[in-house]
């Protein structure tokens, strides 16, 4: 063994003695001391056997290690009584001063806002305080990092669920107490670090780019890959990148990184050489550190990926594990609470893994492929398959057991979800890139660069999709431990060392070695530099196809029908009408603007970016919420709304962007008119005058029949009992052929003079799942059950009807 190789070995084992110290006291609350002497025991008889004393003196200091390191853990471990802020947990309501110390997430209905604390209101007068707190709120007003906000609320103690301490993560990250939705006034602004500000205002605009461009969910799935914003991808895509082991592609960590690094260096060594390629790999990494906001554990990140490139380019696995070994000992160091951080874990498992792992992978694959008659260094799609399987692989055994320690379920699927996946995965992080910053740029060109961007991320979302849906795709692990995880990590260890040392049997002289791993001298001239690999070229023909086919189907047409859908957002209306020559109408847009955009982009093309008329009914939150999103993201001609002004939040930000876009602006009232176009017309019947206040504004819905041909349909908003007597009274035509069933089915509505006169065959409830206000109730669903075939958005998805003029086709998600 070389003195190199010696000097690693020992490093590695010095960094390991430090890291497993903390380890051991962070799982143990104490120092192991049977390790200790197990250590100080083994180098004890190495230095016998070898005649060695450096031996002796190598295990005293690891053991001297593993203490140091234990004590320094317990001096830096979270207090176990509350301090700061937190001391009034679960007790009377206060009111503190605060800084909104990170971008607010915006989710749903509500926004989170993570506060540092400044002053605390006690005994008349205003004291220094600290702590961390994290707030949710409505999803309006918005905020901003830098705030400075005075909130009075009731302060809680974050909560411990049976599989998770929510408390713990909270506590990791420096919060110890939760505000539900308190008074919040806003005292001073860009008060916080200039740095920060300017990379979150990057990101944010980089991520308003995406929407503007993208339809959901490839913009927030683009969104989450560039530039780290991860909180806007819909749950169910998440809940399916999980399922299948794939959501390190979009995880802020090193093992993503690395991973990302890792790929990099292995696609441009064919057209750029490896040297090169790991510079650029580096300076993406850099990139990526900077544009997804620099914290401190995106820092960690690039740190463990820059090193991973730096210590593997000269080809030496020995020395490139100590380089990594020692920079988490580092870490550890500077703040050993980071060993409870997921990231940092699942970061140092993984590259770890690509290390140690990767290499006899390869080679194992490489040995297999020429028993098969197939030479990977002659078949460029054999070394690719081979390469590709060997990263995916090592990176998932290797992070396995943190898998399932902390999230107990592992993914059966990953290793084949991966390798259709992870190859592409440059190809979908540029494309994402390049309409980001294109669309920064000159939105059109950021337009026409969407057409290829869509593409890749559509191949990453139905890829998940598909095997998500596998059978046993995932499966819980119950009762897995963190001694059970020790155990595992020490077979893999055993098991790392094994392959490293045991001959691979091959056809040619010396087995494939892993090319991030080569020296550049043993690197093939012809797979240094040469043509891009084959399968590269295979999957960018797969994009273009997809591409094409999106194309086909942009220029195909309108299909000269009446399409409504009622889009299925939860406990809302919004209703989406597509005309027989292509216009596009919104009324309403649910509560939530994620939602809203979620469902069209189900419902349009992706290339569909303008709505020619959005209608609101009335400002309540459940049908106001998503038209922010809509006009923020989308270019909408017109907007008609109930000439109902509401006092809140909502509604002052939707008429301040009606007014900053200069759209057009029109109040409607009964007798008014809308033809949009091909013969179709939506007439309004009711408010019958200017209403400036009422005590309910469910009354103030505009009711609309929209008709084309004999099929008509009746939009009847949130109105209750005395405005169906009124519309009966006033003699107008409410027959038609389809309802839009008035306030979610609730009993303050549709009564049973209303439901004769209107005679719908089809009745569709607009309603969410376990909705806390028991709609629709069951004397409602009675009534129309007696007249009309009942459709819920709750069972049913987003409901679409189309009709040709003369009869219409129910089409249903569900």
């Amino acid at each position: 063994m070389s003195v190199k190789s010696l000097r690693a070995n020992a490093l590695l084992c010095l960094a390991g003695a430090w890291l497993l110290g903390t380890v051991a006291a962070a799982a143990g609350g104490a120092v192991w001391w049977p390790g200790v002497a197990a250590i100080a025991v083994a180098g004890g008889a190495a230095a016998l056997v070898r005649s060695d004393v450096r031996y002796a003196l190598m295990g005293a200091l690891v053991a001297g290690l593993f203490i140091a390191s234990g004590y320094w853990y317990a001096g830096h471990a979270p207090p176990d009584e509350p301090r700061g802020i937190a001391v009034h947990n679960d007790a009377a309501p206060v009111r503190f001063r605060a800084l909104v110390s990170d971008a607010p997430e915006i989710s749903g209905r509500s926004q989170r806002l993570r506060l540092s604390v400044r002053e605390i209101f006690r005994d008349e007068q205003w004291e220094h305080a600290t702590g961390g707190v994290l707030l949710r709120t409505g999803q309006f007003p918005r905020y901003q990092y830098g705030d400075v906000v005075e909130v009075s609320g009731e302060l809680e103690t974050p909560p411990t669920f049976p599989d998770f301490d929510y408390g713990e993560y909270l506590a990791l990250n420096g919060v110890q107490s939760l505000v539900a939705y308190g008074d919040i006034e806003v005292i001073a602004t860009e008060e916080g670090s200039a740095w920060t500000a300017a990379l979150i205002d990057i990101r944010a605009r980089f991520g308003d780019a995406l929407e503007r461009v993208l339809p959901e969910p490839q913009a927030a799935l683009a969104a989450g890959i560039f530039a780290g914003q991860r909180s806007s991808i819909p749950d169910d895509l998440t809940a399916d990148m999980n399922a299948t082991g794939t959501s390190h592609l979009v995880a802020v960590s090193g093992q993503n990184v690395a991973i990302v690094a890792a790929l990099t260096i292995s696609s441009l060594a064919w057209l750029i050489g490896r040297r090169r390629a790991a510079v650029v790999a580096i300076l993406s990494i850099a990139g990526y550190v900077l544009l997804t906001g620099a914290s401190p554990s995106v820092i960690r990140a690039g740190i463990m990926g820059g090193l991973f490139v730096l210590a593997t380019l000269v080809g030496r696995p020995a020395s490139a594990g100590a380089s990594i070994a020692l920079a988490a000992a580092i870490m550890v160091g500077v703040d050993p609470l980071v060993v409870h951080d997921i990231s940092f874990q699942l970061s140092f498992a993984a590259v770890m893994g690509l290390i140690y792992l990767a290499p006899p992978f390869e080679a194992i694959g490489a040995a297999i492929a020429r028993g098969s008659a197939i030479d990977p260094m002659e078949s460029r799609p054999a070394s690719f398959v081979i390469e590709t399987l060997s990263i995916t692989m090592a990176a998932i055994t290797a992070t396995l057991p943190l898998t399932a320690l902390h999230f107990d379920r592992v993914s059966l699927v990953a290793p084949v979800a991966n390798l259709p996946l992870v190859p592409a995965f440059p190809i979908i992080l540029a494309t994402s890139g390049i309409t980001a910053i294109a669309a920064l740029i000159w939105e059109p060109l950021g337009e026409a660069s969407a057409w290829f961007s869509w593409a890749a991320l559509t191949y990453m979302i139905e890829t998940v999709r598909f095997f998500a849906e596998l059978p046993l795709a995932s499966v819980s692990i119950d009762g897995f431990g963190r001694l059970h995880a020790f155990g595992v990590y020490a077979v893999l260890a055993v098991l790392a060392w094994w392959l490293a040392h045991r001959p691979i049997p091959t056809v040619r002289e010396g087995p494939l070695v892993h090319p991030i791993m080569r020296s550049g001298p043993e690197l093939q001239p012809s797979l240094r530099r040469g043509p891009i690999a084959r399968p590269v070229w295979l999957l960018a023909g797969v994009l273009a196809i997809v591409c094409a086919l999106a194309w086909s189907a942009a220029f195909a047409g309108s299909s000269g029908r009446l399409t409504v859908s009622v889009l299925d957002v939860g406990q809302g209306d919004a209703i989406l009408i597509e005309t027989p020559d292509g216009r596009h109408a919104l009324i309403d847009g649910g509560a939530s603007g994620l939602v809203l955009a979620q469902r069209l982009g189900e419902e349009l093309p992706f290339w569909q970016r303008t709505i020619d008329l959005v209608v609101l009914t009335h400002p309540d939150e459940d049908h106001i919420g998503g038209l922010i999103d809509a006009l923020e993201r989308y270019d909408v001609r017109q907007v008609v709304a109930t000439p109902f002004q509401a006092d809140s939040a909502v509604y002052s930000e939707w008429r301040e962007l009606i007014e900053t876009q200069q759209i057009e602006y029109h109040e409607a009232t009964a007798g008014d008119a809308i033809h949009l176009g091909a013969g179709v017309s939506l007439r309004v019947l009711s408010p019958t005058h200017l209403i400036t206040s009422s005590d309910d504004s469910n009354n103030t819905s505009l009711v609309m029949k929209l008709t084309w041909g004999d099929v008509s349909f009746l939009l009847t908003g949130d109105i209750e009992v005395d405005v169906e007597n009124e519309l009966l009274s006033s003699g107008v035509d409410l027959t038609s052929t389809v309802l839009k069933v008035a306030h979610h089915g609730s009993a303050t509505s549709s009564s049973e003079a209303f439901l004769e006169a209107v005679d719908a065959t089809v009745a569709v409830v607009s309603v969410g799942a376990s909705n806390p206000y028991g709609h629709p109730v069951p004397e409602v669903i009675e009534r129309l059950d007696e007249r009309s075939t009942v459709l819920r958005t709750d069972e049913r998805g987003t409901i679409e009807l189309t009709t040709d003029g003369q009869r219409v086709l129910v089409d249903t998600e569900r």
